[in-house]
C-alpha cells in the first residue's frame, strides 16, 4: 500500500513538473476591448554592446513603433566622470528631448542598482566599499553618496516635462551577481530625497521581480508608495542565469554557471508561480498603481555569437502569447523587455522580432 501511494505521489510530481515546461506560458482568456499602455526600456550602452548605432536605433523605435513611454537608466559609473556629468549623460538628455518631440513619456531610473548587466552601476570607489552579500542599510558608509547622486540626477533632469516618473532603484530587494541588496530603510530615504528635490513632485516607481509564492518581502515596499505612484513587477516566462549558484566560502566567491541546455519556465507552476492577480489586488488596495515593468521579448544573449543563432528558446510568437497572458490581468501599463535585440536581429536580416512587436504595439487602440 504505501509502495503504491509513494508511486502515485511520484507520478503526480512528474506530470506537475512536465506540464510546467511543456507549458511555459500559460493560455488565459482575453477581453478583447481592454488594451494597455506599451512602453519600453531602453540602454544606450546595450546597443553599442550589440554593435548599434545607438542615437540612431533609438529614434527607429521611436518612429517605427507606437511606445507610449521609454524607461531610460542612469549609470552612475559610466554617466559621471570625477563626479561631475559627462558625453555619456548627453546621452540621456538626447534621449528624453527626443521623446519629448513626439510627446512620448519617460520613466529615469536611478540610484545604485539600475537596469542592465551587471545591475549595479557605480563607480569603483563605491564599489570597493560593498562586501560580497552585504545588505546596504542606511547606516551604510556607502548610503550618504547614493543619496547624494539621486538628489543631483533628479535636479539636473527635473526640467523636462516629459518624465513622468522616478524610477527608484531597480529590484532593489534581489540579489545581484554578488549577492548586493538594499534595505527598506534606504529606498524609503531615497524616495524622500527624489520627492524633495523634484519641484514637480512627480510620482515614483518602486518594482520587484515577482517571484514566487513564498515571496512577501515585496509587501514591505507598498507603504513607501503614495496613490499616483506605481508598484511594478518583471515578467519573466522562460529564463536562463549567468549563474547557478553563487556564494562566498572563506572569503573566495565560488560560482557555479548555469548549464546552457536548462531553461527554466517561471509563469507555469500551478499554485507556485507569481499570483499577478493578488499583487495587483494588493497594491491597488493600496492607493497605487501595478505595472509590469519588463516584459521578456527576448531570449537570454550572453554574447553575440549567441545572439547570431539561427533558433531561440524563446521565439517571437512567444512574445504574442505572453501579451495575451498579461492583459488577462487588465494591467494597466506593460513594457518590454529587448528591443536591442530586435534591431540587433533586424541588421542582421531577421525582421521577425520588431514587426512581432509593432503588430501589438501599433495596433493597439491606447
Amino acid at each position: 500500500m504505501l509502495t503504491r501511494i509513494l508511486l502515485l505521489v511520484f507520478l503526480i510530481i512528474v506530470i506537475y513538473i512536465a506540464y510546467a515546461f511543456a507549458n511555459p506560458i500559460p493560455k488565459r482568456n482575453v477581453d478583447p476591448a481592454f488594451e494597455p499602455m506599451y512602453g519600453f526600456s531602453f540602454s544606450f550602452e546595450q546597443a553599442r554592446w550589440y554593435g548599434l548605432n545607438p542615437r540612431e536605433s533609438f529614434i527607429q523605435l521611436l518612429e517605427e513603433v507606437d511606445f507610449k513611454w521609454i524607461r531610460l537608466p542612469f549609470f552612475w559609473d559610466q554617466m559621471t566622470t570625477d563626479g561631475e556629468f559627462n558625453n555619456n549623460f548627453d546621452d540621456l538628455r538626447f534621449a528624453i528631448e527626443e521623446a519629448q518631440k513626439r510627446n512620448i513619456d519617460v520613466i529615469v531610473a536611478l540610484g545604485a542598482k539600475t537596469p542592465y548587466y551587471p545591475e549595479y552601476h557605480w563607480p569603483k570607489e563605491i564599489e570597493k566599499q560593498v562586501k560580497f552579500g552585504r545588505r546596504i542599510t542606511i547606516d551604510h558608509p556607502v548610503a550618504k553618496d547614493i543619496l547624494y547622486i539621486d538628489r543631483r540626477v533628479v535636479k539636473e533632469l527635473s526640467v523636462y516635462d516629459n518624465i513622468i516618473y522616478w524610477q527608484v532603484e531597480n529590484e532593489p530587494l534581489i540579489g545581484n551577481v554578488n549577492k548586493w541588496k538594499i534595505d527598506f530603510a534606504l529606498i524609503k530615504a531615497e524616495v524622500e530625497v527624489v520627492r524633495s528635490t523634484d519641484s514637480k513632485k512627480r510620482p515614483i516607481i518602486l518594482n520587484h521581480a515577482a517571484t514566487g509564492f513564498y515571496d512577501r518581502s515585496w509587501q514591505k515596499l507598498l507603504p513607501i508608495l503614495r496613490a499616483g505612484d506605481v508598484f511594478a513587477v518583471n515578467a519573466f516566462f522562460k529564463t536562463k542565469g549567468i549563474d547557478l549558484i553563487t556564494a562566498s566560502i572563506l572569503g573566495q566567491e565560488i560560482h557555479f554557471p548555469w548549464p546552457d541546455y536548462l531553461v527554466w519556465p517561471v509563469q507555469s507552476w500551478f499554485l507556485l508561480s507569481p499570483n499577478f492577480e493578488s499583487i495587483k489586488n494588493q497594491v491597488e488596495k493600496n492607493g497605487a498603481k501595478f505595472w509590469i515593468m519588463e516584459m521578456q521579448s527576448e531570449p537570454y544573449i550572453n554574447n553575440l555569437k549567441a545572439a547570431n543563432n539561427s533558433s531561440f528558446f524563446l521565439n517571437p510568437k512567444d512574445i504574442i502569447t505572453e501579451d495575451h497572458f498579461l492583459k488577462s490581468y487588465k494591467v494597466e501599463s506593460i513594457g518590454f523587455w529587448g528591443v536591442h535585440f530586435w534591431q540587433f536581429r533586424e541588421k542582421h536580416g531577421d525582421s521577425t522580432w520588431i514587426d512581432t512587436a509593432k503588430s501589438i504595439i501599433n495596433n493597439s487602440k491606447n
